[in-house]
């Protein structure tokens, strides 16, 4: 299997994760220490496990429904480290309201017991006709 194929995985769990609204898979995705940082569109930066398993519980908790299609995939690997960015294309329903977003993010991974798990998830806002080609849904 090439190098980029495991990494490739790491990310789709963490997609499958999202759109299934899973704590507990989001748990297995994420390196548990206080130095890994997630930026979800329009928060602050959040630091440390703790703090973000407890961001992705709120998250899941006030929404409904959530679809994200995944295009532009660029993926590179230095070492034990390997950077993933991408276009999300996310649906969310939540208090009886749709809505729709295109967001880029940047995905690390550390590669840790043989398995790439996240360190960082830094999502921002894109205007609305900036979507990805190719896109790829994740769920």
């Amino acid at each position: 299997m090439p190098e980029i194929d495991p990494v490739l995985l790491a990310n789709r769990k963490f997609y499958r994760a999202l759109c299934e609204m899973d704590v507990q898979a989001m748990t297995e995705v994420w390196l548990h220490e206080d130095w890994v940082r997630c930026v979800h569109p329009g928060w602050a930066p959040i630091e440390g496990w703790p703090a973000l398993q407890e961001s992705w519980q709120r998250i899941f908790e006030n929404t409904e429904h959530m679809h994200v299609s995944v295009g532009g995939v660029f993926v590179s690997i230095q070492g034990e480290m390997a950077w993933v960015s991408c276009v999300e294309r996310v649906s969310t329903t939540a208090e009886g309201r749709m809505d729709m977003a295109y967001v880029q993010a940047t995905n690390l991974y550390v590669l840790r017991a043989g398995e790439w798990r996240m360190v960082l998830h830094h999502a921002s806002h894109l205007p609305i006709d900036a979507g990805g080609e190719g896109e790829e849904t994740v769920h």
